[in-house]
């Protein structure tokens, strides 16, 4: 029987709080087998594709229960010990496996009850049903975004025109101020001519009525 490759495995196993947390998924090599992560089991039997290899005997313990049964402690110990203390091999199911295929594991087979074959893991639907959620969350806020900025453009033209009509409106203003300044500085010149004309007007008839009565005295 061939045996994995493990490698680095340990480097590729991440530890997290269990449970309800999850340890995130890992691919390993396993001589090309396909195994999916619900289909992982620490007690095998003879027609499974696959069989444990106990590396340390101390360890042996942790294969006399399923994953649902275990601990804490255990849950670590078996993330921790795959590829140090214990292997998987070839089982006798592999035999007539198709050679293109490999071994899919993850550390959340670990954590996961056995499932039925046929319908996805309620992890996997969760997982799927908030990815579209948030998606579709994205493209609302996506939109809204894109509607924004256009109403901002809008704003900003309409912003735009009011302060040119201000400015002109100011410019405008400051003309008729200046006009205005021009014309009572004319009121003013005209006032003060039109007064002194009054003046001389009334010194004139005062003299003429002098000189009047100094005629009547002489004749």
């Amino acid at each position: 029987m061939g045996k994995l490759d493990y490698g680095c495995v340990n480097n590729c196993f991440s530890w997290a709080k269990w449970p309800p947390y999850r340890i995130d998924p890992v691919r390993i090599p396993f001589n090309r087998l396909a195994i999916l992560p619900i289909d992982v089991k620490l007690i095998t039997k003879p027609e499974d594709l696959y069989q444990w290899s106990i590396l340390t005997a101390g360890k042996a313990a942790l294969f006399n229960k399923q994953l649902s049964k275990h601990s804490t402690g255990a849950y670590i110990d078996l993330c921790n010990g795959v590829g140090v203390h214990f292997g998987a091999v070839l089982g006798k199911g592999a035999a007539d496996y198709e050679q293109e295929t490999r071994l899919l594991t993850t550390s959340t087979a670990f954590d996961a009850p056995e499932k039925s074959r046929e319908h996805p893991s309620k992890d996997i639907i969760t997982f799927q049903l908030s990815a579209k959620e948030w998606r579709e969350r994205y493209n609302a806020e996506l939109a809204r975004r894109k509607a924004l900025e256009i109403e901002m453009m809008g704003i900003k033209g309409e912003n735009a025109e009011l302060l040119t009509e201000m400015k002109a409106l100011r410019e405008e203003a400051a003309t008729r101020i200046q006009e205005l300044e021009k014309a009572q500085e004319v009121l003013l010149i005209t006032s003060r001519i039109l007064q002194e004309r009054a003046l001389k007007a009334s010194e004139d008839s005062q003299k003429h009525h002098q000189w009047i009565s100094s005629l009547q005295s002489i004749g």
